[in-house]
């Protein structure tokens, strides 16, 4: 009997380690997923307010831009200039956890690619002849302004040899039809024929898409885009020209055109370019970063203005990557 109680007792006492072994790995797993779950909120949690850092970022550029036009108001020719309040470089701010920044953009300093179409679905031979040169200008071959016009236009003809109409893309892998309509988007144009991702990077900040025919603002538009508004103009002539800009902004189309490499121009082309030019801008956009607890989101925004200067976000594109690097990398290091 006693052999048997020794037995059963060992038998116990392996039972009750085996439960014990048991309730660890349990007590174990049951702490690693609650950590995983609390790192997977505390993920979420800085996502959304990295988010919600962004949204306050694009309102508060927006309070700027606003400024400016309340402004503009007491001026009898309102301009915009890159020596205006919304053009500086707003510095990063530091926040719980991380950083917020942004920077405001005149996107009528740009070529608007949608300008090459009239409002009555007309090709607009001056925006052509100038987006042509802003592609020379670039190292890039004009005869790409073929594919960006059949893209806009209506019909499925191809506007020359070099263009592209939807029987072209319907034979890609995998086929697509051309919009034949304005574009929406600037990536778009990857999908145009000839676009390839280096060339789209090269043009990317020379031009934009805005939802109607605008004017080119000669106060912010950069060397490339003042080089193909002219022949006459080459890239290093349009560099000093950029250097040498009044800071106050020129206060009329007229006065711009009175540099000496428009002197030469024929009256005709003169009024073909004074209609795609302008001093002031109804189109900003905004570039803001959040960052908190390494979560980082970016958001890009174009704000645009009525006549009665009244603000509203056009569009919101989440899909950005931030340009200046260099600029989070040095407020952190201050910090």
């Amino acid at each position: 009997m006693p052999h048997n109680n020794f037995k059963q007792q060992g038998v116990a006492l392996i039972t009750v380690l085996l439960i014990v072994a048991m309730a660890t790995v349990l007590a174990v797993a049951m702490v690693k997923s609650q950590q995983s779950l609390l790192r997977r909120s505390g993920s979420v949690l800085s996502q959304d307010q990295a988010y919600l850092y962004t949204l306050g970022a694009e309102f508060f550029a927006k309070s700027v831009l606003l400024d400016d036009k309340e402004k503009d108001k007491n001026k009898n020719m309102p301009q915009d200039t890159l020596n205006e309040t919304w053009a500086k470089k707003i510095p990063a701010f530091p926040v719980e956890g991380g950083f917020v920044q942004a920077q405001i953009e005149d996107m009528q300093g740009r070529f608007n690619l949608n300008n090459l179409l009239q409002d009555d679905g007309q090709v607009d031979m001056a925006a052509v002849a100038m987006y042509q040169r802003l592609l020379a200008a670039l190292d890039i071959s004009p005869m790409l302004v073929s594919p960006v016009i059949d893209w806009l236009d209506a019909d499925n003809l191809p506007y020359d040899s070099d263009g592209a109409e939807e029987d072209w893309y319907l034979r890609l892998k995998p086929a697509y039809r051309a919009a034949n309509h304005s574009f929406v988007s600037i990536t778009e144009l990857s999908l145009l024929r000839g676009y390839t991702p280096e060339i789209v990077a090269k043009l990317q900040p020379y031009v934009c898409v805005l939802p109607k025919v605008t004017t080119i603002n000669v106060n912010t538009a950069p060397d490339a885009v003042l080089a193909a508004m002219t022949d006459n103009l080459t890239l290093n002539m349009a560099k000093d020209m950029v250097q040498n800009r009044p800071k106050e902004g020129y206060g009329s189309v007229d006065v711009f055109l009175q540099q000496a490499a428009f002197s030469n121009m024929p009256e005709q082309d003169r009024q073909n370019l004074t209609k795609l030019l302008g001093v002031s801008s109804q189109f900003f956009g905004v570039l803001a970063e959040a960052e908190i607890d390494n979560r980082r989101r970016v958001l890009k925004s174009v704000i645009a203005f009525d006549e009665e200067a009244n603000a509203y976000t056009i569009t919101r594109d989440w899909s950005q990557q931030w340009q200046a690097k260099q600029q989070k990398n040095n407020t952190q290091k201050s910090n």
